[in-house]
């Protein structure tokens, strides 16, 4: 069969158009277009799982558990499986007379927790976990949504503390998260935001800073395993990217394009998730997540660091698959790139010098402390081992010659190793 970018997104457009146009979303109320404005309870929570049972079912039971220890009444959330082209119920292990162990969305199906309409269950033909999340929040019925991971348990306090500061902040509020086993959520062992790196990758990396331990503070950006936001602003702001094929990049663009559009990115370190799986149910190609970064840094017009990550995989000598990837990337998102340039506020270089989080935190108690990274010198020299063609489209680009002058004059007290190596110009 033809993997041809014409053929994949007439695929798509066919089962989005059966999507939109399913009762599930037909039926509900609208006040303008196909945009769905009901708030009839407070929390809509979407979790995408993929061929992730039982986990998926042990996180629901987390949230419900976490919902009632922090005071809320139980009819004032709803939960948002989308079962993101599930197969484990194929499995030779699942007994289909046994409805509790077929699966993610079969288990839930027949019991009270879903027709009492605690739980919902929407199948999504289009594997891709950041679309589902889309499509999640398309027939949700929250004044605040929630994201979360199916492998996800959630310690008390994390919705009473994660509303107020959504509410507060008006924009995207992140949890810490601790990873398998980690206990118990001290400093050290908690992601509380993400170390922006560029210059090799454009992407971002977990750390545990955190200017202090009791209240929220702003962020640049963190992991997407759990994350609030006002259901109609994330409407508005367009969500996660359209078209997106693994996991990676779509946490780092929905971040960043909140700050670009004026809007702000937070974390309350008493919100504290415990990340329970590293499995994503699903192969996982790096390619993909290539084309994700592809995807994502261009629909944010970051053309320079595109540019960037593009020769530093060529390093690696995949120049056609890469061309083809970065084609079909310009393609996917152009509409979504002329969307976001439209209502940017920032430009994602803009907020590389400005850097809004630090200067808002500082602000509210003086203290900043976030985290940037970025591959100038020491990339350079890894040319001297790349084909030598790799080299020259480095120095012939007049793109590259722009952002190593970029680099110099804003960013040079972020650069990894800066004076180990010459600080000329290596683009010139």
């Amino acid at each position: 069969m033809s993997r041809s970018a014409d053929r994949i997104q007439s695929i798509i457009n066919k089962l989005n158009y059966q999507f939109e146009n399913s009762p599930h979303i037909t039926a509900m109320p609208a006040e303008e277009g196909d945009t769905v404005v009901a708030d009839d309870v407070l929390l809509s929570v979407i979790i995408p799982a993929r061929n992730e049972f039982p986990t998926a079912i042990m996180t629901v039971h987390s949230i419900l558990n976490c919902w009632e220890a922090d005071g809320f009444n139980g009819r004032d959330i709803e939960i948002i499986i989308v079962d993101n082209c599930s197969t484990d119920w194929e499995d030779d292990k699942y007994e289909y007379e046994h409805l509790s162990v077929r699966g993610t969305t079969s288990h839930l199906m027949p019991r009270r927790v879903y027709w009492s309409g605690t739980v919902r269950v929407l199948y999504d033909p289009i594997a891709g976990n950041h679309a589902a999340r889309n499509k999640g929040v398309a027939i949700a019925r929250g004044e605040y949504v929630f994201f979360s991971d199916a492998h996800m348990s959630y310690a008390p306090g994390f919705f009473k503390y994660g509303l107020e500061t959504v509410r507060a902040t008006g924009g995207l509020v992140h949890g810490g998260i601790g990873w398998m086993g980690g206990y118990p959520p001290d400093a050290s062992g908690v992601g509380m935001q993400y170390t922006i790196k560029l210059g090799e990758e454009w992407k971002g990396t977990w750390n545990n800073y955190r200017p202090w331990s009791n209240d929220w503070f702003y962020i640049p950006a963190q992991g997407h395993c759990s994350v609030f936001a006002n259901r109609r602003q994330f409407l508005d702001f367009g969500g996660y990217p359209k078209v997106h094929r693994t996991y990676g990049g779509g946490e780092f663009y929905l971040d960043m394009k909140w700050w670009m559009f004026g809007s702000s990115v937070a974390a309350d370190p008493r919100c504290i998730g415990y990340h329970l799986a590293s499995s994503r149910g699903y192969s996982w190609h790096h390619d993909d997540y290539i084309h994700n970064v592809f995807n994502c840094a261009y629909a944010l017009s970051c053309d320079d660091w595109l540019e960037r990550t593009y020769l530093n995989y060529c390093r690696r000598s995949k120049k056609d698959v890469l061309d083809r990837m970065m084609a079909e990337a310009k393609k996917e998102m152009a509409e979504d790139r002329a969307f976001i340039n439209e209502r940017k506020v920032f430009t994602f270089n803009e907020l590389l010098v400005e850097k809004p989080w630090d200067k808002q935190n500082i602000e509210r108690k003086g203290v900043a402390n976030s985290s940037m990274l970025i591959f100038h010198e020491t990339w350079v020299k890894l040319l001297e081992s790349a084909p030598a063609w790799v080299g020259e489209l480095y120095r012939n680009s007049d793109t590259q010659k722009e952002l190593a002058r970029f680099i110099d004059e804003h960013l040079s007290a972020s650069v990894y190793k800066r004076g180990s190596q010459s600080q000329e110009n290596p683009a010139e």
